[in-house]
């Protein structure tokens, strides 16, 4: 959390940066308790369908081939899933300590929130052909000049700390749950809106 992130390598980056200097703003001007929450790669039951996890599992079943990114040399990348029961529980600690909003008691905090366990995106695949009985079709390719980073690894220290953060859903485990509200959820196949699904 205390890192300078002054240099952000895309948009994305720079959105949330800006989030969070708002935010300070606002908690310097007028006093406002706040509470910054940094997400690390969040899936799980009612996620979002352009996720990794949700939008592997719909080509896996459809037989298409899945696109993985690489980096340099072939290097594969790394991201810190994050099951939502986990998120969930630091959401809960995070709002529980919020202290008034006065310019006396007022605090702005940020906290990380992940597994702190990254592994690589075949790996996360590996998972759900597994929990789904089917191979994935793979397709890597270099990564684009987006500003995407090679790996994403969350030190959750301070919220461990301050929060009693403590992920305990291995990325095997919460990929079975996963899969278990998905084929219950979709039991009769995807609905017309989710099949034609396109993230923007």
């Amino acid at each position: 959390e205390p890192h300078q992130v002054d240099n952000p390598a895309s948009l994305y980056a720079a959105t949330k940066k800006a989030n969070e200097m708002i935010a300070h703003t606002y908690h310097h001007i007028y006093g406002l308790s706040l509470t910054g929450l940094r997400f690390f790669t969040v899936y799980g039951p009612w996620g979002r369908p352009d996720m990794f996890a949700f939008s592997a599992t719909i080509k896996i079943h459809k037989g298409e081939a899945l696109k993985i990114f690489q980096g340099p040399g072939g290097s594969e990348l790394e991201r810190d899933f994050t099951y939502i029961d986990d998120i969930v529980q630091g959401c809960v600690a995070s709002v529980d300590r919020i202290p008034a909003s006065t310019k006396e008691t007022a605090h702005f905090k940020v906290y990380n929130l992940g597994n702190k366990d990254p592994v690589t995106v075949t790996y996360m695949i590996e998972c759900l052909e597994r929990a789904i009985g089917k191979k994935a079709i793979k397709n890597y390719v270099p990564m684009p000049p987006t500003g995407d980073v090679l790996k994403t690894s969350a030190d959750v220290s301070l919220a461990e700390k301050e929060l009693d953060y403590k992920p305990t859903t291995s990325l095997q485990d919460g990929i079975n749950k996963f899969i278990a509200w998905y084929d219950d959820y979709y039991k009769d196949g995807l609905t017309k809106e989710m099949a034609s699904y396109v993230p923007y």
